[in-house]
């Protein structure tokens, strides 16, 4: 063994989490302050890399998920890799891809890839493409476990849930049934899986408690002391929000989405998420009242 291996060896092991500068990325950041590993926070750019900066991560690296080589470098001498491809991007299921290979190509032993509930939808392409990206994760030698989690409570919580009082627009029927999961349980999840033996080959369903949009946007308001009221507003014109109202590529999607949960809703069991937390999931009351991205 040479000298730079031997040091590396008594190192703890170093886990890259690419996408760490988004919302998910940094509840994550947040959870593995605890974990046994050192952590490089992999970010598109700058911008993400401000958002992270307080969180504690050992290192912080810029990556262009576009460019192989870019991503091989991030996850360069990385003992787990856990990936969480950019929303709605025509080409997640090609980057998350590419972020396997580069952990193979690395030497890493695990592989972490954050999917969705229910990716085989056939009128949801961008979890066709998580289901695509899932199908090269299982064909892969490291240890892989496979994370499909439900709508997340804080992005109702940001989207909707600081409207001011009164009517609040939704571009689904708002009386449906959604399972709401805690980001923070996310992410604790997801350092267990990392941390744990036994969860690989695995694939968990992570569906924390079932609501309705219109309890939840209550909830929310009562936790500001305001009313809010949910009203199910046409999927086909409503605005889309920044960032994909700019990118032709994205708006077609997320209006596909928004119809699918205004036919259906997206409502799964809570029994794995129990069973990995060893507890009672948070339900969307709790959620609320511990609001605050990291």
């Amino acid at each position: 063994m040479s000298e730079t291996e031997a040091v590396r060896s008594e190192e703890p092991p170093l886990l890259a989490v690419i996408g760490a500068g988004g919302l998910c990325g940094r509840y994550l950041l947040d959870a593995a302050r605890q974990s046994p590993f050192r952590v490089r926070a992999v970010v598109h750019g700058p911008a993400g890399r401000a958002r992270v900066a307080a969180l504690g991560a050992d290192e912080i690296v810029e990556a262009d998920l576009a460019e192989p080589d870019s991503v091989r470098r991030a996850v360069k001498d990385a003992d787990s890799v856990f990936m969480i491809p950019p929303a709605f991007h025509p080409e997640e299921d090609v980057f998350a891809i590419r972020a396997l290979e580069a952990a193979e190509d690395a030497g890493a032993r695990r592989f972490v890839y954050l999917s969705v509930l229910h990716p085989h939808t056939p009128g949801l392409r961008h979890h066709l493409r998580k289901a695509n990206a899932e199908a090269a994760v299982r064909g892969s030698d490291l240890d892989w476990t496979i994370l499909q989690p439900s709508m997340f409570a804080q992005i109702v919580l940001s989207t909707w849930g600081r409207a001011p009082a009164g009517q609040v627009d939704v571009p689904f029927d708002v009386n449906h049934r959604f399972s709401f999961i805690d980001l923070r349980e996310l992410a604790e999840v997801g350092v267990k899986v990392l941390s744990e033996q036994g969860h690989d080959s695995a694939t968990y369903e992570l569906a924390g408690p079932t609501t309705t949009p219109g309890e939840a946007l209550r909830i929310a308001g009562r936790a500001r002391g305001v009313h809010l009221e949910a009203r199910t507003v046409d999927w086909a014109k409503a605005p889309l929000p920044p960032g994909v109202a700019d990118d032709p590529s994205r708006g077609p999607d997320m209006r596909a989405m928004w119809q699918d949960y205004d036919r259906h809703g997206l409502h799964g069991n809570s029994n794995v998420l129990r069973m990995l937390l060893g507890r009672e999931p948070a339900s969307f009351a709790e959620a609320t009242a511990a609001f605050d991205v990291p």
